[in-house]
């Protein structure tokens, strides 16, 4: 009792303080295994202040801190605000205090915590969570504009879903949307509870400054609800709908200290490199062309955000004749974000001896980890270039001396009869994969009675050849039905191959299988059973006798 007396007195009595450095919790009551975060505020620090979390190593394991500069408007006034956003994991349970953190001159409230053992959460109804609920974060909540923000929303389930969920897209406008990936499955315990998480990331992209809404996202899925014979269908299901947490980002304007006509690159890291061919150190010969290629690679950006480089570099040598190629653009999608590659190559020729220096190349861009402008740049390049024996250096086009000229016919014979022999090798490889398709493949279509659209054997052969198994079901059973009195499961027992297709398709449905289902299995056992049916008919009308009085 005195002790909960003593954390009641501290909290109530903190903010009598009036400290500088505001603290909070996403929440207070939570469960051990659980980890929360804890959001210190300020408007007396610069984003190099440090903060001392080293008060909170007793009771806490400190999982991941992150740092950002915000700006706050109230009564028509703009303040500088940093916030620090620690997630801590409890390393006891009961009530927990998170102790006052020092910030130079500046101290936090203490604020408490109660953390319930697995036992205390399971008698304790309102420590429970819904049984599917959804969740959404962004890596930086005031990004500069055109700069990535990588958007994570996860799904949390504690019961079994159909495999007709689905997601509401995500369309904001002013800004460019990219997905980096299909979604992940993993599962995670929260509450005592192992959920199944389903994950996806997103890179956004905003086009202009200013207050950007990330509008939330529906969420739609049937719950599988056994009935007590338990067995699963879509009647049985319950709709279930959840909303992602919208999120309002402040997005930041190119800042003034950045360069005037540069083309503005807000990015993670950016790399700048090139490559020769020939090697420009040695000496070159009037005429031979030089290949330079200049390589800008950047985290955080798109590749099509990547300037051109090529015009920077042979402009003020007018005597260095340049022939650029088509520009090379490449993207990589990951968890961390978009990686871009941007490759222009061109060729230098000179067309006099002489030396020619090509300029520096210089690249400004903004990095967003630092917040501060940087530079790429590659050092200025001297090219020696000699007379050339085999070519003519007066002022003005080069002209090429008169050479016997090259027998080119065989060259271009022998590739246009190495084409025509790759192009009839893929035309016989492609009838040799048809024939043994059609050889492989005893299952291939073949009329079994009535195909037309609404029947139910057509209805199951369009199910299984897209893999849908909850079309395929509705529509074996409405065939078994018709085919057979006992329906179904007497239909099954009289067939192996039917009933262990079927057992697939019911472990697929009710969540007991670890792999897609796949149609085609259904479809021969189908098969199999009408095939068979067909010959029992034909020998049972063959067996019996002949009329008394055959016709004449």
């Amino acid at each position: 009792m005195i002790r909960l007396i003593t954390l009641w007195l501290l909290v109530v009595l903190s903010p009598l303080a009036h400290a500088a450095l505001d603290a909070s919790v996403d929440r207070t009551r939570l469960v051990e295994g659980e980890a929360l975060e804890l959001t210190l505020e300020t408007p007396s620090a610069s984003r190099l202040s440090e903060l001392d979390l080293t008060p909170l190593e007793e009771n806490f394991e400190v999982q991941r801190t992150r740092q950002l500069s915000l700006v706050s408007q109230a009564d028509g006034k703009t303040t500088p605000v940093t916030r620090w956003v620690v997630t801590l994991l409890p390393l006891r349970t009961g009530f927990v205090v998170i102790p006052p953190l020092q910030l130079g001159a500046v101290t936090s409230q203490p604020v408490s915590l109660q953390v319930l053992s697995a036992a205390q959460a399971a008698s304790d109804s309102s420590a429970q969570l819904a049984p599917v609920f959804i969740d959404s974060e962004v890596d930086i909540e005031t990004p500069y504009v055109q700069a990535q923000v990588l958007l994570t929303l996860r799904i949390y389930h504690s019961v079994s879903l159909f495999d007709d969920s689905t997601l509401s897209g995500l369309d904001i406008p002013n800004a460019r949307v990219e997905s980096l990936g299909p979604p992940r499955h993993f599962e995670r315990t929260m509450n005592g509870v192992r959920h199944g998480v389903i994950e996806m990331r997103y890179a956004l992209f905003a086009q202009q400054s200013g207050e950007l809404d990330i509008p939330s996202q529906l969420f739609s899925a049937t719950v599988l609800q056994p009935t007590s014979n338990e067995r699963f269908s879509a009647r049985t299901g319950k709709l279930v709908q959840v909303r992602s947490p919208s999120i309002r980002l402040q997005v930041r304007p190119v800042p003034d200290s950045y360069p005037a006509g540069a083309p503005w690159l807000p990015a993670a890291a950016l790399s700048l490199s090139q490559t020769w061919q020939p090697d420009p150190g040695i000496d070159l010969l009037s005429g031979e062309p030089l290949t330079r290629t200049l390589i800008l690679e950047a985290r955080g950006l798109n590749a099509s955000q990547l300037p051109a480089l090529q015009s920077l570099t042979t402009g003020a040598v007018d005597e260095l004749r340049q022939y650029a190629d088509q520009p090379r653009l490449e993207s990589r999608n990951s968890d961390e974000g978009i990686s871009s590659a941007r490759h222009d190559s061109a060729a230098l020729v000179a067309l006099q001896e002489g030396s020619y220096t090509l300029p520096p190349v210089v690249v400004n861009w903004w990095n967003t980890e630092q917040d501060r402008l940087e530079t790429a740049t590659l050092d200025a390049v001297t090219l020696n270039v000699s007379r050339s024996g085999d070519f003519s250096s007066t002022a003005g086009p080069v002209n090429f001396p008169m050479a016997e000229p090259a027998l080119l016919w065989p060259w271009q014979l022998a590739t246009a009869l190495l084409i025509l022999a790759l192009a009839a090798s893929l035309y016989f490889l492609r009838q040799a994969r048809r024939a043994l398709a059609d050889f492989s493949l005893p299952e291939a279509e073949e009329d079994l009675g009535d195909q037309d659209q609404g029947n139910p054997l057509a209805d199951l052969q369009a199910a299984c050849r897209t893999n849908q198994p909850a079309d395929a079901r509705k529509a074996l059973e409405a065939w078994a039905r018709q085919q057979h009195g006992e329906g179904l499961i007497g239909l099954a027992h009289n067939y192996l191959e039917l009933e262990e297709a079927l057992d697939e398709l019911n472990a697929c449905l009710f969540g007991r299988a670890h792999h897609p289902w796949r149609g085609k299995p259904l479809w021969r056992a189908v098969r199999m059973v009408i095939q068979s049916r067909r010959r029992e008919a034909e020998e049972e009308q063959a067996a019996k006798p002949e009329g008394l009085y055959p016709e004449v």
